[in-house]
């Protein structure tokens, strides 16, 4: 079975621009999510403690991989007022027993709901321009705040599964979100995506 390919296209929203992590991030990434607040909500593939290099690392070995690769696409989340500066990160792959999507929210920027515009973007994206027909994606059952996203952008929770993270917890939620389903949630909320 042929892999899919993946490009990282700009993606603006009412108060958002999704666009390609650049080297300029990393002291970013690592400031912000680099901490246990953050990373307590991840599987162990993570390391805690955050490497001093764990940002550099990850955008020269998994980022620029990725982009050439075409296997994942991955946005930067910033403030289009502000599109230099790093408030999170999204992406999307295909699932490999990780899910389709993954991402994090700086602890300044959340409860703001740029997580839901942004996931809500990407979805939009992944369903007008790749071939997936469903997104899969998790979280740790103790993530309200993941759980919520998923819950106002039409996804559905299938089961629980057990999953070793970093915060102790082992049960992990996971929801679908297919095609069929994301366009008549859309036309229900009175937008068709773009």
């Amino acid at each position: 079975m042929k892999s899919m390919r993946f490009d990282t296209p700009l993606i603006e929203t009412e108060r958002l621009v999704l666009r390609p992590v650049k080297e300029s991030d990393i002291h970013r990434v690592q400031y912000e999510f680099g901490r246990w607040n953050i990373i307590k909500y991840m599987t162990k593939t993570v390391p805690w403690p955050y490497p001093e290099n764990g940002a550099h690392y990850w955008f020269t070995q998994c980022i620029l991989k990725a982009y050439a690769n075409k296997t994942e696409a991955i946005w930067a989340i910033a403030r289009k007022h502000q599109p230099n500066l790093l408030l999170g990160v999204i992406g999307i792959r295909e699932d490999t027993g990780d899910g389709n999507r993954g991402f994090w929210m700086s602890e300044s920027a959340q409860g703001n709901g740029y997580m839901t515009e942004a996931v809500t973007a990407v979805n939009d994206w992944v369903f007008a321009h790749t071939e997936l027909q469903e997104l899969i994606v998790k979280n740790v059952a103790s993530n309200e705040g993941s759980r919520r996203i998923k819950m106002k952008t039409g996804a559905t929770l299938l089961r629980t599964i057990v999953e070793d993270y970093h915060n102790g917890e082992s049960e992990s939620e996971v929801w679908s979100i297919t095609k069929e389903d994301w366009l008549a949630f859309r036309k229900r909320d009175g937008n068709q995506p773009q």
